[in-house]
């Protein structure tokens, strides 16, 4: 998305394979912080450190190796901002997410944050640098990631709840609060589409079908809602497991390549929120909580 008239396969594979160990040795570092839990854990319990397949010592060591290998890949195959932003989030998943988990159920509004990370570094392999249209689509990963893990951690609640973790389905007993924070946020992708086609990035007709594509994503989030149930949430999950495929294949085809004139324009057209629309986003973001 970030590319010009022709995309560099190339490049594309070396910045995949940087990302790729940054991401190894996040989850790596964060089943090494975990592993106590993850032991009283169902859903965890056969990984490889609880079962002593691998020691911590070994999986520090493939951490290191893979996190190392992954920055230096970004920084001599693509450019040094996405070599940055490749090592802040590791530190951002295994230095601040991971411990958060066990504190506040506020670690999955940042664990869609760290998620919404690796297009930004995409775009900036392409680009050489961060424009507008980027947060096109940090902003499609993250608000995705909200409905797509809210109706896991419902799901998980026993589990999670064994395993000493915070999550919205802890204190939510009537599942309401958690199926209306996934219901809200897949509203929030509705002008998501509508914004690609403002900023440069995608052609007219992605606007109306990304926000229809949303509409219908919005659909089991709103069942899920108004009956919360297992049945419900796993409906949602299998929901957002298909919307992010799709929002990106159109958001491919209808693909305006990056001239970096339309990002000039509309960073000249971007202006800071007034007091009423920043109060409006704060109320939006903490009405999560």
């Amino acid at each position: 998305m970030g590319s010009g008239d022709a995309v560099d396969w190339r490049s594309l594979a070396w910045a995949s394979l940087g990302t790729f160990g940054c991401a190894a040795a996040a989850n790596t570092l964060n089943q090494v912080y975990e592993v106590a839990n993850d032991a009283l854990m169902k859903r965890t319990m056969r990984r490889p450190l609880p079962t002593g397949r691998v020691s911590p010592r070994h999986a520090l060591a493939f951490a290191s190796v893979t996190g190392a290998a992954g920055v230096a890949i970004l920084y001599y195959k693509a450019n040094a901002l996405t070599a940055g932003l490749g090592a802040a989030n590791i530190a951002l998943y295994a230095g601040v997410y991971t411990p958060l988990k066990v504190v506040s159920c506020a670690n999955t509004w940042l664990g869609a944050a760290v998620g919404a990370v690796p297009p930004l570094m995409g775009w900036a392999a392409a680009a050489g640098t961060l424009e507008p249209g980027a947060g096109v689509l940090a902003a499609a990963l993250y608000f995705w990631q909200l409905p797509h893990f809210l109706a896991l951690a419902w799901l998980c609640r026993g589990d999670y709840a064994a395993g000493g973790y915070r999550m919205l389905s802890l204190v939510d007993a009537t599942g309401r609060r958690t199926a209306a924070c996934a219901l809200r946020n897949c509203a929030y992708l509705v002008p998501v589409g509508f914004a690609a086609v403002w900023l440069g990035v995608a052609t007219p007709t992605f606007g109306g079908g990304a926000a229809l594509l949303a509409g219908v994503f919005a659909l089991p989030a709103a069942a899920f809602y108004q009956a919360p149930s297992n049945a419900a949430a796993r409906t949602l999950f299998r929901a957002s497991l298909a919307y992010l495929p799709l929002f990106m294949a159109g958001l491919i085809a209808s693909r305006v390549p990056n001239t970096h004139e339309a990002s000039a324009r509309s960073r000249l057209q971007l202006r800071l929120p007034g007091a009423s629309q920043r109060s409006y986003l704060v109320r939006s973001f903490l009405g999560d909580f």
